[in-house]
């Protein structure tokens, strides 16, 4: 190579080099290709920059060690990553070569110094461009998006393999990362295309068959600027990616967007585990909502069941009570009779007394009171004297009583019955009665009893799940399974149930509530007894009531538990049946994906999924005819025009009046040269020469219509728009006289070909306007091309160049799209063969950036030589053309030519009609 830049330190046990290509032949038969891994780095724009490592050029071998990957926007920072961690692989232990042309430098340091920065992020970006020589030049360091931890993001793809090709073989490494906007920048299909040389023993060589083979994988195309926007986009909304498969190699490259194509079949989700999610799902799902309505109706009736219980019990209790309490007032009125009835004999009376507490020890007190100011008076008391005798209660624990409960128990006076809870003071739980009473017919005292409670609470001992006690009209508990309730004589009030009670005219109730003091829901119901507002309650916990609901819940759970693992071992099994076949199909898919048609599958079932399988075989051997088809066309159509064809193809063939730029070109003296060399050599000068120029053609977006032998026939904005199609023409054909220059030496140097050869020239005709486009022919043969008389004038200007000894003739409308970039010269206004309107023919000279002083000179002085022929001035035109041959410092076949014409014109002047127009005979 002419220039290697410094070695910089890259991946670790890595060395990258940059060389620096100047286009040139003669650098690449210098370089020895043997040595370690290269990488033709090439470039286009698509909106931004894309990158690719792309196949060998002309004139490298082959089989050169290189490294190669499809085209992947610099902003993709998934790929990039993805790239610099397999390069890191790929690269390990060896150096790795990366051609650029001169004016490519400063897009592939930026390149690397991405990759660099993305394989290890920790690095200052300020080191990374200081490393790759970019201080102080427009760099770009990528922004880190940090994925979550191990380099993976979810809805991942698999992205194109980075492959090792040549010598070495074909080795790909494939890993899954992370997903983004992919998009276009991976693969396309034209850029895709790999005419790889078949390493089989059979093959005769690695040379291509066809010039056109060439052009391909061509270094130059890459650089192409936004010629695939319009095209590419008009495509993929049309239909997915081709897979395009090399017709001389086993080897494959996909086409596609998402190219996940490295033999796996497995998905997010199988098909396996989708069936068994689902039966699992609507079993779980069936089996629940029968659960829940069972324990729902299970529970329903439970609780219907226990309010009428709590109920029936409160009304029993509170019935049983009422009696007991009743029959207490009953006896004690019977008592008080005794104690006030006048006339009685004391002995009698004392004897009656003792008579009835033996009979009902319940009784402890009884007292009869008068009112006096609202208080109580005691009139008359006894007490059970056997019972006093017996527990340490005195007297005057009765007249504590009494007395703590006195505003309570004057209420009788009133004529209400008062009930109270007496326990307070006493060891047994016991309940006071005030009930009013009349002495001499008037209700004018109050009998006060004072009865253990032995006599009622019986009824309220702890059975089953239910706690039934009993209040007053204050609350209070008079009555409780827990003992020590009733002694300290606790306020109730504020549960919840006897609030409602209290506050509820009703005699019956019912009510579900939280109690925040017990804990949990109940479920409550009272009865009063019909007596100074008392009532029995009734409650149960929800929590125990329900047990057998919640038992039955867990029960149906486990059973439901069971039935889903039986249902899932029975479908994972049944699922093999379904799942294998298409499986199987899934396999073959990928593996047609890669290009290999020959799928070993056969149908193993009679039903849908057999039939499939069936036409999926059918499909292969269609597709792989199709691909032979289309390999065919790749190597004889220009890819643009295969593109569109699969798009439309009913277009191409009606045609269409498009304006385009049509070229021509053809050597010079060719027979010549063809006689001179054998086949073999003129195959290899005619590949050569072809190769080079259409890479050209192909750079500045033309598109190839047909060869003809030597001569080469071009159109630019068709079938695809290309923007300043006029410009881009002129700048091919430019190149293409520069790039036969560099061959010819080249072939000199090395002493190639034949003498005629290595002086071979080339001429280029180029014309812009309106010309019918699309396939000509018949139904069944036919080829994309261009006709008119636009084209017919470009034909006849690349003919015309030998008269005037000119590289290079355009029209008028070329001239006028170039005059910023190029330099032109005004040569004759002829009226060519076939057609009557004369035609001002210009000569394409160069680029204005790279013309000579004496060239420019030249040109100007014979257009002034041009003009003063016009105005039929031959001395001053004669001596401004041999001016313009002197100031050009070699001969000028045009000036000769109309210093000619001139001499002819002064010997016979033309008539006085004569316009200036030069009419050609000859094609």
């Amino acid at each position: 190579m002419i220039e290697i830049s410094a070695e910089i330190p890259f991946l670790r046990t890595s060395k990258l080099v940059f060389l620096l290509w100047d286009e040139s032949l003669e650098s690449l038969e210098t370089w020895d290709w043997n040595e370690g891994l290269s990488i033709f780095f090439q470039t286009r724009r698509a909106g931004e920059l894309e990158f690719r490592f792309g196949p060998p050029l002309w004139g490298i071998p082959t089989d050169t060690n290189r490294i190669e990957f499809p085209f992947v926007s610099i902003h993709n920072i998934s790929t990039n990553k993805y790239l610099a961690s397999e390069l890191a692989k790929l690269g390990e232990d060896k150096t790795i070569y990366v051609l650029i042309p001169r004016s490519l430098e400063l897009e592939a340091r930026s390149v690397f110094a991405r990759l660099e920065y993305l394989w290890d992020d920790k690095i200052s970006p300020d080191r990374i461009t200081h490393k790759f020589g970019l201080t102080g030049k427009t760099s770009s360091v990528p922004e880190v998006v940090h994925s979550n931890g191990n380099g993976i993001k979810k809805n991942s793809v698999s992205l194109p393999p980075l492959e090792i090709l040549g010598a070495l073989g074909r080795k790909k490494e494939s890993v899954l990362v992370a997903s983004g906007s992919i998009g276009s920048n991976f693969i396309e299909e034209n850029e895709t295309l790999e005419d790889e040389k078949s390493e089989e023993p059979d093959s005769e060589d690695d040379s291509p068959n066809h010039p056109y083979d060439l052009i391909e994988s061509s270094f130059s195309e890459a650089e192409t600027n936004g010629k695939e926007n319009s095209k590419s986009d008009k495509v993929s909304e049309s239909k997915p990616a081709e897979i395009v498969a090399s017709p001389k190699s086993d080897e494959v490259v996909s086409g596609s967007e998402d190219p996940s194509l490295d033999g796996s079949s497995h998905t997010k989700f199988s098909l396996q585990l989708k069936m068994m999610g689902v039966i699992s799902f609507l079993f779980a799902l069936s089996v629940g909502v029968i659960i829940f309505f069972a324990s729902f109706y299970f529970k329903r009736s439970i609780e219907l069941q226990l309010r009428a219980n709590n109920i029936r019990i409160a009304e029993i209790i509170g019935s049983k009570v009422k009696s007991d309490i009743l029959g207490v007032v009953e006896k004690g009125r019977q008592i008080a009779i005794t104690l006030t009835t006048q006339g009685l004999p004391e002995a009698e009376r004392k004897l009656l007394i003792k008579t009835f507490f033996q009979n009902d020890q319940e009784f402890i007190y009884l007292g009869i009171f008068e009112r006096k100011e609202n208080t109580l008076i005691m009139k008359r008391e006894v007490f059970n004297e056997e019972e006093l005798k017996k527990s340490s209660v005195t007297e005057e624990d009765f007249h504590n009583v009494v007395n703590r409960n006195r505003d309570a128990l004057a209420e009788a006076f009133n004529g209400q019955a008062v009930l109270l809870n007496s326990s307070p003071g006493f060891q047994e739980p016991s309940f006071a009665i005030a009930i009013p009473t009349s002495e001499n017919g008037e209700l004018d005292n109050a009998l006060v009893m004072i009865v253990k409670l032995n006599k009622i609470i019986g009824a309220f001992s702890k059975k089953g799940i239910e706690t039934t006690f009993m209040v007053n009209g204050n609350g209070i508990a008079l009555a409780h399974p827990k003992e020590d309730l009733i002694l300290a004589a606790t306020d109730l009030a504020s549960m919840p149930i006897v609030k409602s009670m209290l506050t509820n005219a009703s005699n019956t109730g019912q009510m579900s509530y939280l109690d925040e003091e017990l804990g949990g829901s109940y479920l409550g119901s009272f009865q009063k007894i019909g007596f100074a507002d008392a009532g029995v309650i009734t409650i149960v916990s929800e929590e125990k009531a329900f047990a057998d609901v919640y038992k039955s819940q867990k029960t149906n759970l486990y059973i439901a538990g069971i039935g889903l693992c039986s249902a899932l071992i029975f479908v994972f099994f049944f699922s093999k049946t379904i799942t294998k076949p298409v499986l199987q199909l899934l396999t073959a898919t990928l593996e047609i994906a890669k290009g290999n048609f020959k799928i070993g599958i056969k149908p193993t079932t009679q039903d849908e999924v057999g039939l499939l399988t069936k036409y999926f075989i059918d499909m292969g051997q269609g597709l792989e005819e199709r691909e032979k088809v289309k390999n065919i066309l790749g190597s004889m159509i220009d890819p643009v025009v295969v593109q569109e064809a699969m798009v439309d193809l009913a277009a191409l063939k009606r045609g269409s009046e498009t304006h385009i730029t049509a070229f021509f070109s053809d050597v010079a003296s060719f027979s010549t040269i063809s006689e001179q060399l054998k086949s073999a050599d003129l195959a290899a000068l005619l590949n050569e020469y072809l190769s080079a120029m259409t890479l050209l053609l192909k750079k500045h977006e033309g598109v190839l219509d047909k060869y003809i032998g030597d001569a080469i026939v071009g159109i630019f904005n068709a079938p695809v728009p290309v923007v300043d199609h006029e410009l881009k023409a002129a700048r091919a054909s430019v190149d293409m006289v520069m790039k036969l220059a560099e061959l010819r030496e080249y072939w000199t140097n090395n002493n190639l070909y034949s003498k005629e050869a290595q002086v071979m020239d080339a001429r280029i005709g180029l014309n812009s306007g309106p010309a019918k486009v699309g396939f000509m022919g018949t139904d069944a043969l036919a080829s994309y091309t261009m006709m008119g008389d636009t084209v017919n004038l470009a034909a006849r200007l690349e003919a015309a160049g030998k008269d005037y000894g000119v590289n290079i003739l355009i029209t008028d409308p070329i001239r006028d799209s170039i005059q910023g970039e190029m330099v032109t010269r005004y040569l004759d206004l002829v009226r060519v063969k076939g057609k009557n309107e004369p035609v001002k023919i210009h000569e394409l000279i160069a680029y204005r950036s790279l013309i000579t002083p004496s060239q420019l000179e030249a040109a100007e002085i014979y257009e002034s030589g041009f003009k003063a022929y016009l105005n039929r001035d031959w001395a001053k035109a004669i001596q401004l053309f041999s001016s313009s041959e002197k100031a050009k410092g070699q001969k000028d076949k045009s000036s000769r030519m109309l210093i000619e014409r001139c001499e002819e014109y002064q010997t016979n002047p033309p008539d006085p009609s004569w316009d200036g127009v030069f009419t050609r005979t000859h094609k």
